[in-house]
């Protein structure tokens, strides 16, 4: 920005021209745009008239806000005053369910002692000391999920109360197997059948006998537990050692273990003494081994 000298105009002619200004001219330069104001600021708008209302037109109730009303206070006592003494209420609890007569459960409500409830249940008694204890047939297969999962079901409704359960599993031993074939022949539901149906056996696990007594399949089992008689049907009956969450640390809960004679593989070598034309030769002979099952196990002694 710089001054125009006033020696370049004549102050009496040239600023009286221009309209009587006593200052100097300023020569405008880029540095001077943007800082200068010229024009005067436009004036701000105009506020909006006020909208017309109905209300203010025309005096109504509708036009007038209402206070808001004050709480409903309910007195409960009050509501219960006409209604009849809880003494005479129907009530909705469910009573006690009384166990119906299937053919291998015939017993009364009453129960005296614990042997009048079991003898509501037909005797027949597992081999190795199944008198004693809670005897469990079921199988480890999944083939057959509902089998599976019944089996399972059984098992945590016995051991879900702290007692111990000694489990056969059909699936791993073939003696399993043919020991419940046998028991289920003595049931009067397989004596009652006749003809061709006499051949039948049903051995479909789960199957549970109890102290030298057969309960039955999945579905008498849970019928008791729900119907709450499992407590007194076990009673007596001794406890898992160590709680319900412990574990055998020889079979990790499985019930067998690799043959300990040979190694899982039902093979012995077995050396043979024969005599040919008077001359002793040993022989080694290959025979199936006597200590495991068909699938190279044997029951786990620590948990058995």
């Amino acid at each position: 920005m710089g001054c125009v000298s006033s020696a370049l105009l004549n102050r009496d002619e040239e600023f009286s021209q221009i309209g009587g200004f006593s200052h100097h001219i300023v020569s405008l330069t880029s540095t001077t745009y943007g800082f200068l104001t010229l024009d005067p600021p436009p004036p701000p708008p105009a506020a909006p008239p006020p909208r017309l209302k109905l209300s203010s037109l025309l005096s109504t109730p509708l036009s007038e806000p209402e206070p808001d009303p004050d709480p409903e206070t309910i007195n409960s006592w009050d509501l219960m005053a006409g209604l009849v003494d809880s003494d005479q209420v129907p009530s909705f609890r469910f009573s006690t369910p009384k166990l119906s007569q299937t053919p291998n459960l015939v017993i009364s409500d009453n129960y005296a002692s614990l042997k009048s409830f079991l003898d509501g249940f037909e005797t027949i008694c597992p081999p190795n000391g199944g008198e004693n204890k809670v005897v469990l047939y079921s199988t480890s297969l999944r083939g057959v999920r509902k089998t599976y999962e019944e089996c399972n079901s059984v098992r945590s409704a016995i051991q879900g109360l702290g007692i111990s359960v000694s489990e056969r599993d059909i699936s791993m031993d073939r003696g399993f197997r043919d020991e419940l074939t046998e028991l289920m022949k003595k049931t009067t539901k397989n004596k009652n059948r006749k003809g061709a149906e006499s051949n039948v056996v049903e051995t479909t696990p789960p199957r549970l006998f109890v102290k030298g007594r057969y309960i039955g399949g999945f579905e008498e089992v849970m019928k008791i537990v729900e119907e709450g008689y499992i407590g007194k049907l076990l009673e007596g009956l001794p406890m898992i050692k160590g709680g319900y969450n412990n574990v055998c640390e020889g079979c990790g809960g499985v019930g067998f273990l690799p043959c300990f004679t040979c190694y899982g593989s039902c093979k012995m070598t077995v050396i043979v003494n024969e005599q040919v034309n008077k001359k002793k030769n040993n022989k080694s002979v290959v025979v199936k081994c006597s200590d495991c099952n068909e699938n190279g196990l044997v029951i786990c002694p620590i948990c058995s």
